[in-house]
């Protein structure tokens, strides 16, 4: 059976492909849903292409990834923050589908980032494709909102709560209290300073597998 290609988000480096033996050591990861079964499978770049169906391709598929380093490499320093331009796709269909996920999926309960008429968007986008004037409509409601509701931000937040997670999980418990405070005030104002990031970094990088924030 074929698989649709859904989307390219964040894996631990203790996650194998799910086609083959080998670790998702990028931290990165293709999620793939087998049609007919709806079945969710991780897949390594190789692997995702040999078994999505003739009728998919990968590109221009939505990519949460862009706030991770890669394995093994350090902060990159101020530039390191991304900024819209750096953090966003090129793609405008992309883009609307990347910002849907992310205020109607990955962030709506924690963050309260979801919003009516991005809802509806997302329901129809589960079952059939969106139109171009919806993606336009999607892509104009990120343009106009406030910072913290921007693509560029969204990103980072699920970027950084990702492995912030990761670290307070493989940390013992009487050592989580820095790393959970800062969480709390990533979701609080859906940001962090520079300061903060710097902070957490010298706590992950000493964490086997975790990445630095960028």
């Amino acid at each position: 059976m074929a698989f649709k290609p859904l989307r390219k988000d964040l894996t631990e480096t203790t996650r194998r492909c799910d086609f083959c033996p080998k670790f998702l050591t990028s931290l990165k990861a293709y999620v793939l849903e087998e049609e007919g079964s709806g079945r969710i499978a991780y897949a390594g770049p190789t692997c995702a292409k040999a078994k999505i169906g003739t009728n998919y391709t990968l590109a221009g598929i939505p990519d949460l990834t862009r706030f991770t380093l890669p394995n093994g490499e350090g902060e990159g320093g101020a530039g390191g923050a991304g900024g819209s331009g750096s953090s966003t796709s090129a793609d405008p269909n992309r883009q609307a589908l990347e910002y849907l996920l992310l205020r109607e999926e990955k962030l709506a309960e924690e963050m309260q980032t979801s919003y009516s008429v991005l809802r509806t968007y997302y329901i129809k986008s589960k079952a059939e494709s969106l139109d171009d004037a919806e993606l336009r409509h999607i892509n104009n409601i990120e343009a106009k909102a406030p910072e913290k509701f921007r693509l560029a931000n969204l990103q980072k937040c699920y970027n950084y709560l990702f492995w912030i997670d990761v670290g307070i999980e493989r940390l013992p418990a009487e050592k989580t209290e820095f790393l959970s405070n800062i969480r709390q005030a990533l979701v609080s104002n859906s940001e962090i300073t520079q300061g903060q990031k710097i902070a957490v970094n010298k706590w992950l990088k000493n964490i086997p597998g975790v990445p630095q924030l960028k």
